[in-house]
């Protein structure tokens, strides 16, 4: 539903300032929200939106929304109630070990690699659905741990005077990584 009444938004194009979708019972933050650089108010109150967009995943992105208010209570993503996780090993396929070799030779401008790649474009299509882990910077293309990570909001916003913390999805590639996070990262867990 979330999508039919964004692309109602969109029909304004570029221009669009004001997106308010106030419990419209959504269950995922728009994903077009970055195609509407005029956007200045974003009112997703009392929906049933657990995360921040996927498409959205850094705060650099999420402030690159230029927004000047924004409103999201009433939706779960503000329940910061961990649990207890059982570790699992990091068993990877063999692409996964391959294509995270691949794209960190590619990221450390590996010349062999970087030509070798030229020749090869169906390895080009499948590492260009690459993602970056938030907490050591490598790349990674299937196996991740998806968390929420609690930052402040942009200062320049104008928000309601409870909303201290604006929650961020955020992708790890590893355990090891996922125990070296901050304080205000969460995994996230099915129940």
């Amino acid at each position: 539903m979330s999508e039919r009444l964004l692309l109602r938004a969109l029909k304004g194009g570029e221009n669009t300032k004001i997106i308010t979708l106030n419990g419209k019972k959504i269950t995922k933050m728009p994903s077009a929200l970055e195609k509407l650089p005029g956007l200045k108010t974003l009112d997703l109150r009392n929906n049933q939106i657990p995360k921040v967009c996927p498409e959205i995943s850094t705060l650099t992105q999420f402030q690159n929304l230029k927004l000047k208010e924004f409103y999201c209570e009433g939706n779960p993503l503000f329940l910061r109630q961990p649990v207890n996780a059982v570790q699992q090993e990091d068993a990877w396929s063999l692409q996964e070990i391959t294509s995270r070799f691949i794209m960190n030779e590619l990221a450390g401008k590996n010349p062999f690699i970087m030509h070798v790649i030229e020749q090869h474009p169906q390895v080009r299509n499948i590492i260009s659905q690459r993602r970056k882990c938030a907490i050591c910077g490598n790349y990674f293309l299937t196996i991740w741990l998806e968390c929420v990570e609690f930052v402040p909001p942009p200062k320049n916003w104008k928000i309601s005077r409870n909303l201290q913390l604006v929650p961020l999805r955020i992708l790890i590639c590893s355990y090891k990584c996922f125990n070296q996070r901050g304080p205000n990262l969460f995994g996230i867990a099915q129940l």
